[in-house]
Parts: structure tokens; C-alpha cells; sequence
């Protein structure tokens, strides 16, 4: 991994102790001259593995060459690095990526020709002019994003940043430096694709595990330059590269200033989540929402830049929002729970023996569970208020599935659970717990009663007292509210039936990262449900449609975990046909489910430029999700011959 560094960039001259910044050379039609014709001129700049010289050809024209130190001449992976930017971007043809010509040999020497861009960095011009405008950012970022949606079909650049992005005038960013860059199929890639590479000020925080980067890690890394642009530093700092790593991963996003507005605010966010399939799935519509925000105009950014299941309960498990219509958290696996009426009990019973109290943390924890479990139907009560001992009462007069999943989950979170047939007592811990209690309470009556009540008296109030001790012993520590409590809403039954399937499925996925791109896609339906209704006039259709794209979503998840198992059964690392024929599976259900997830993006920018009177309806859009729904379901026909 690299920290942050320059790269090297061509400059027409300094004035006034200023760079000249001159507009970009118009760009080659034409193939290159033949090598011979080539000679190279002076030094332009000088980086960690290469230099970069001015190429002038014999009719005149310029170009930029990058030559490897002699001290990497040697090294094989520099060497696969520099041959494979000339065969990445072979053909690549974009305002806002460097061209690439292919490499050429020139008086002796192993030459990368490229477009010849005579301006300076971003960091540069960051370093110079930082904070930028909005305007002048989101222009700048727009183009970025404009190239990158022309390289997503072919590669993942996997270390954009200011130092990698020229400015030909001031205003045309061109990414460069594709060094690191690898395809963004995984079959057939060599090991260096499969390695942590990057710098990690612009990290996204799946980066540690190779087989989850793809194109939306570059958009975390375009959130990243946002931010920069508009503050003049990165979002996260550390101590050690190690250290900012870990603050992608764990730190909260931070926001920019207030003096920018908010879709911009909110979109940087929506470009920093830490789950990829939180981010704008495509670079293409990033662009389109970064011009809006360059031109002034924001009709259609809400519907990606504000958050998802913002209202939705948190996971007790992860903290996470949880869509109360789904019974289990896409995060972190953690079932959820939901209250059928039933002759049997639900005990804490441990950790601990009866009469301990329960650990304070552990109380925490159930008191988060129960907070985002609406479905049961209850509040905290007691727990809110006091640490109470071990077993006691947490449901009462449910069902033995209600129980049983009551128990399952609370298992997870390490709090001991008993299911009984009946009320409380029929737990024999219960029972000890309650003789203990009332033994106790009967000790202090007989000390404090010396010479003031009987043996008769007292054995009178004994009774008394193992009621009163007993119903104390077995008081619900929850409030149990019938009939109230918050209930998730009524989905047309198709949609609901495709969530069954998401609860079923989902707890045997491995893998959070596709635990998390499923996620992306029930988060995705489930906001578009209640608009698209009323949108085309026709309730039933969108419903159908949404929920063929949460079954497919299903389907593809299940599969690329299950191909992740084999991957690291054999090993990634081997070149076996196997392996390859693997990869090239997981490429495939990959490619499909990001681009199912970026059609339902694009469904929901159509609604809202319908509800903003811009836009036709959205049968167009629902013609687009079917489509991804049909690739995906025609891989899971075609299995491993897709």
C-alpha cells in the first residue's frame, strides 16, 4: 500500500511562481507514429516506480512516456503492472481518462505512451486553491465520474485519488495511472489482482478483502476526493496507514460543512457508506447528479442521497437499520422476532445461577433487542428500571415458534433463554429461584419479629409471603402491549412472499458482503413499493416486478456465497481451469446482481422526476428491472455454463 504521494504530471512552464496551465492537446484519432519516428525528450516528473518523460514524434506531435526505474527493471510484478495499464485501457477512448497507446520501445528503452496532458494534479491544484467551490467541485467530480463509468465495463482503478487525476485547463479531470488497476473480471486475472493494493487515504473499507472491491469502491474513492476538495484534506487520518484503513472501516462518516448544500452533503455521505451496496451503484448516474449539483439544480437527488430505512428499528445485534417487514438482519444475521399468541413462556435463565443478577452489558443488550424488535409487541418496563436476577420472565402466552425464535436470536446475542409449556413455575429454576426467595424473606421476618409476633403469626404470613414472593419472583420484565406496538405495514402479497423467501435464505449466508448486496436490493424494493403503486396505476404490476427482483437478488446471493466457499476451499490463488471456470461463475452473478441493484436506482430517479412533473412515466424503467431480472434468473438456468 502506498500513502499519499504525487504523481508525476506534464507542465507547460511556471509564471509569476505559478504553474501555467495550459488547455489539453487535442486528442490523437490517429494511431501513434511507428516507434522509430519517436525520441524522447526531457524529464516531466518522477514517481516511486517510474519517470515520466515528453515523447516528441517526428511530425511534431507530443506524448507522454513513462519509463520503469532501472531499479524495478527486474521486478516481475512491476513489470505485470506496467504491461497491464497498456492492455487494460487498450482502445479506451474517454475526455476524462489519459489515453493509453501501448508500449513501445525508444532508443533502447521500455516506453509507456500516453496522451501527453499538460496541467497539473488535483492534489496540486487541492493543495493550491482548497476549499473549492461547490460549483467548481461538483464539475470536477462530474468528470471524474464521467470517466469512470466509460472504464467500469472493463476495469477497477483501485487507487483513484487527486495525485492520479490530471486537470488539462483548469476544469477537464483525466484519470490516470492505471497501474494498479485490474479487470473487472476476476477470471483469468494474475495474483497481483488478488492482493491489497491502494493508497489508504481513499481505501473503502472492503478493500482488505480482494474478492469484495469492484466498481463501487472507486465511487467511495470519488467521495473521498469530493470531501477533500471541499475541506482540502481527506475525510480520515490516522497515526499509521493501518490506522486510516481502520477508520474507513469503523470511524462514522464525517459531513461536510454547512456552508455546502445539502444534496451535496447528503451525497458525499451516500459515497462514503461503509457497505457498497449503501453507495450509488453506477458512476454514470453520479455524473448526471454531479451536473445537476454543477448547474444548480437538484430535482432528483433525494432519491440518492437520502437514507435508506432512516426510520427503520435497529438491529439489537449490530445497531444497524432493520426493515421492520423483514424478520432478519441483512448486516449481521440476527433473527428478529414477531409475537403469535400461544400457551407458553419465554425465561432469561442465564448466564448465572438462580438468584444472581444478569450482567449489566448483557441487560443492555436485551434492552437494544427488545427496542428493535416491534413485531413482539412489548416495552422494556421493568429492565428499564432496575438489574433483575436470573431466571425470570421475559414473554409470556405466545406461541412455541414465537419461543423458539425468541430464544434462537437471544442466543446470539450470549443471553441463556428457557421455553416452558405453560406460566413460569413450570421451570424448575423458577421454582428454586422462588423457595430461595421466599426463605430469605421469611429469615428477615423471624429476626425483625423477636418478641413481637408469634411462631403461630409467622407461620400464618409464611403463605403470604410465598405468594407474594413468588408472583415478584415471576413478574414479567417486559410490558407486554396487545394489540398495540408497532406493526410493520401491510405489502402486496407478492412482495411479502419474496421477503419470506429473504428470511429463509439470508441467516445461511455466510458472507456479510452478500448478505449486504441483498440488503441492497430489499432496501431498494421495499422504498419503491409504496410509489410506484400510485405512479403507473397499476398496483399489482410494480409489486410483481419488485419482488422478482428480491427473488433473484435471493437466488444470486445464495450462489455467490456458495461459490466463495469453493474459492476458498481450493484457493484463489491457483490457475487450474476449476478455479478459473469458478471465477468466471462469480464474475457473471456478480456483474448481474450490481447492475439489478443500479436498475432499481434508476427506477427510483424515474419516480422522482415524475413526482417532480420532469419526466415521463416509469414503464420504461420496470422494462429495464425486468430485463436484469431476466439475466439473472437466465444464469441460475445456465448455471455454471452461463
Amino acid at each position: 500500500m502506498r500513502r499519499r504521494g504525487r504523481r508525476p504530471c506534464a507542465r507547460a512552464g511556471v509564471a509569476g511562481g505559478r504553474p501555467l496551465v495550459l488547455e489539453c492537446r487535442t486528442r490523437m484519432q490517429a494511431a501513434p507514429p511507428n516507434p522509430a519516428d519517436l525520441r524522447l525528450g526531457e524529464a516531466l516528473g518522477s514517481g516511486a516506480v517510474a519517470t515520466v518523460v515528453r515523447v516528441v514524434a517526428s511530425d511534431g506531435r507530443q506524448f507522454a512516456g513513462k519509463i520503469l526505474h532501472a531499479s524495478h527493471r527486474q521486478d516481475a510484478a512491476a513489470q505485470s503492472r506496467f504491461a497491464q495499464e497498456a492492455e487494460l485501457l487498450r482502445g479506451v477512448r474517454d475526455a476524462h481518462i489519459v489515453e493509453v497507446f501501448g508500449v513501445v520501445e525508444i532508443d533502447g528503452e521500455r516506453v509507456l505512451l500516453l496522451e501527453l496532458v499538460e496541467g497539473p494534479t488535483l492534489a496540486e491544484l487541492i493543495a493550491r486553491e482548497a476549499p473549492l467551490g461547490e460549483a467548481r467541485l461538483a464539475a470536477l467530480a462530474a468528470g471524474i465520474a464521467r470517466g469512470l463509468a466509460r472504464a467500469r465495463g472493463r476495469v477497477v482503478h483501485r487507487d483513484l485519488k487527486p495525485a492520479n487525476i490530471l486537470v488539462a485547463g483548469g476544469h477537464t479531470p483525466k484519470i490516470g495511472d492505471f497501474g494498479m488497476a485490474r479487470a473487472t473480471s476476476l477470471a483469468g486475472v494474475d495474483r497481483s489482482a488478488l492482493t491489497v493494493l491502494g493508497t489508504p487515504d481513499y481505501m473503502a473499507p472492503e478493500c482488505l478483502d480482494p474478492l469484495a472491491v469492484d466498481v463501487r469502491s472507486d465511487l467511495y474513492a470519488l467521495g473521498c476526493i469530493l470531501y477533500e476538495m471541499a475541506t482540502g484534506g481527506p475525510p480520515f487520518a490516522g497515526a499509521t496507514a493501518f490506522g486510516v484503513i481502520e477508520a474507513h472501516r469503523r470511524a462514522p462518516v464525517p459531513v461536510l460543512p454547512d456552508s455546502f448544500s445539502p444534496p451535496l452533503r447528503a451525497l458525499v455521505q451516500s459515497l462514503l457508506a461503509k457497505a457498497p451496496g449503501d453507495r450509488p451503484q453506477g458512476a454514470a448516474q453520479v455524473a448526471a447528479l454531479l451536473e445537476q449539483l454543477a448547474a444548480g439544480s437538484t430535482s432528483a437527488l433525494a432519491v440518492f442521497t437520502g437514507e435508506r430505512g432512516g426510520g427503520d428499528p435497529p438491529c439489537a445485534g449490530c445497531g444497524q437499520p432493520r426493515p421492520a417487514a423483514l424478520a432478519v438482519c441483512l448486516h449481521c444475521g440476527l433473527q428478529a422476532a414477531r409475537a403469535e399468541s400461544g400457551p407458553y413462556t419465554v425465561l432469561v435463565a442465564g448466564p448465572g445461577e438462580p438468584g444472581d443478577q444478569l450482567d449489566v452489558a448483557l441487560r443492555e443488550a436485551l434492552r437494544r433487542w427488545v427496542a428493535g424488535n416491534p413485531g413482539l409487541r412489548v416495552t422494556p418496563g421493568l429492565l428499564d428500571k432496575r438489574i433483575p436476577r436470573v431466571p425470570f420472565t421475559l414473554l409470556r402466552g405466545v406461541s412455541e415458534a414465537t419461543a423458539r425464535a425468541v430464544g434462537e436470536a437471544l442466543r446470539q446475542i450470549g443471553v441463556e433463554v428457557e421455553v416452558v409449556h405453560g406460566g413460569p413455575l413450570k421451570s424448575p429454576a423458577m421454582r428454586k429461584k422462588a423457595r430461595a426467595l421466599v426463605g430469605r424473606s421469611l429469615a428477615v421476618v423471624a429476626a425483625s419479629s423477636v418478641g413481637v409476633m408469634s411462631s403461630k403469626a409467622i407461620l400464618v404470613l409464611a403463605p403470604l409471603l410465598l405468594i407474594g414472593v413468588t408472583v415478584g419472583a415471576t413478574w414479567s420484565s417486559l410490558r407486554q402491549v396487545t394489540g398495540k406496538g408497532e406493526r410493520p405495514a401491510a405489502l402486496p402479497p407478492p412482495l411479502q412472499q419474496a421477503l419470506t423467501e429473504v428470511e429463509r435464505v439470508g441467516p445461511t449466508i455466510d458472507e456479510a458482503r452478500h448478505r449486504h448486496s441483498l440488503r441492497a436490493v430489499v432496501g431498494r424494493a421495499l422504498a419503491l413499493a409504496p410509489a410506484l403503486g400510485p405512479a403507473t396505476g397499476d398496483p399489482e404490476a410494480p409489486a410483481e416486478e419488485l419482488a422478482q427482483a428480491v427473488t433473484a437478488a435471493t437466488a444470486a446471493a445464495a450462489r455467490l456465497d456458495a461459490l466463495d466457499r469453493e474459492l476458498a476451499a481450493c484457493g484463489i490463488q491457483g490457475g487450474d481451469e476449476a478455479v478459473r471456470a469458478t471465477l468466471h461463475e462469480r464474475d457473471t452473478w456478480a456483474a448481474r446482481l450490481l447492475s439489478l441493484t443500479a436498475a432499481l436506482d434508476g427506477l427510483a430517479a424515474r419516480v422522482a422526476r415524475s413526482r417532480a412533473g420532469g419526466g415521463a412515466g416509469d414503464g420504461e424503467a420496470l422494462a429495464d428491472l425486468r430485463a436484469r431480472v431476466e439475466a439473472l434468473e437466465e444464469v441460475q438456468r445456465g448455471g455454471r455454463g452461463a
